[in-house]
């Protein structure tokens, strides 16, 4: 159902109707170019919402799609209603009201999975994306409504790092968009220094998803380069709290690769030390930070590793527990 209310837009723009460009890689368009509306009234979004209608899913990759790969995908009964209608004609469409936004890739880490060193907005940078960001708000919030609206945000950098995606939340006017309501994907660890700058719109937090990867100190600060274990232990015990104040989701995520995966279980309980909703785990991800035979050492969960059969029996371990979610794998 993803295509007919959710779009992801990138750090440059381009515009997918997905939240993950993995699950669905087709671009409709850009809006630096095209206003929302025209994109999504495009031939190519029309094959797409129609790829959907028909049950073909050419324009999903279901090696890589949670949705699927989690026995995700909505039955026609739970369709709601205003969306089933428009399953007549895929030339029809509402404004999407599942956004997810990846305007920085500002971060305090340099996780070697995702980059090779600290990644900080260059001032030259900063005037466009804020424009980007002025742009999509301009696309989806000239109009006040009190229906509920996600935004997703963090996919490409650190929320609490970026200064640009700190000015989008707060360019919604809570008044005008009541049921506006935020998503936060982090690292956890400016969570707490930077909370104050949300100001009421804490009150409007559904879900914050916190990037960990390991379930031990060595482990951990190998993997989130940059990021000390204390320090984490500190901040999950924040959001633990902010969650049992606010009573948002806390979920936290395991990108599997040969340096953690026999920390698989581990990871489990580990996290449920802090009352998490749901423990994610997620098949690596090719960013362009290592050579290909650097991937391919780390990608345990390709076929072709050596130490593929063993992370599958670690994996299984967790595969039937009714908290965890997979994506990839």
């Amino acid at each position: 159902m993803s295509p007919f209310v959710m779009i992801e837009v990138t750090l440059q723009g381009d515009v997918r109707m997905c939240g993950c460009n993995q699950w669905m890689p087709t671009t409709i368009g850009n809006l630096k170019e095209n206003t929302l509306k025209e994109l999504l009234s495009s031939e190519l979004a029309q094959k797409i919402r129609q790829s959907i209608i028909d049950g073909s899913y050419v324009y999903c990759d279901a090696d890589w799609c949670a949705v699927i790969a989690n026995n995700g995908l909505n039955k026609i009964k739970s369709v709601p209603p205003n969306i089933r209608e428009l399953f007549n004609n895929p030339s029809k469409f509402e404004m999407p009201h599942h956004i997810s936004f990846n305007g920085d890739q500002t971060c305090n880490l340099s996780c070697p999975s995702c980059r090779r060193h600290i990644i900080k907005t260059p001032l030259s940078k900063q005037e466009e994306q804020r424009k980007l960001g002025e742009t999509l708000s301009n696309n989806l919030f000239a109009d006040a409504t009190d229906k509920k609206i996600k935004i997703e945000l963090g996919g490409a950098g650190e929320v609490f790092a970026s200064p640009m995606l700190m000015d989008f939340v707060n360019s919604i006017d809570i008044d005008k968009f009541p049921n506006v309501e935020f998503d936060f994907g982090t690292n956890g660890l400016l969570c707490e220094q930077n909370w104050h700058r949300f100001g009421n719109k804490v009150n409007n937090i559904n879900k914050i998803t916190v990037s960990i990867d390991a379930s031990q100190a060595d482990t951990y600060e190998k993997i989130r380069r940059g990021g000390k274990w204390p320090k984490l232990l500190q901040a999950m015990h924040f959001l633990q709290n902010k969650k049992h104040e606010l009573g948002f989701k806390l979920h936290t995520r395991m990108i599997l690769q040969q340096q953690n995966y026999q920390e698989i279980e581990p990871f489990y309980y580990f996290c449920k030390e802090f009352d998490v909703d749901i423990v994610e785990y997620s098949k690596l991800q090719m960013w362009g930070s290592w050579s290909l035979e650097e991937y391919n050492f780390h990608h345990v969960f390709s076929p072709a590793h050596p130490e593929y059969e063993p992370a599958q029996i670690e994996l299984a371990k967790v595969r039937d527990f009714s908290d965890t979610w997979f994506a990839g794998l």
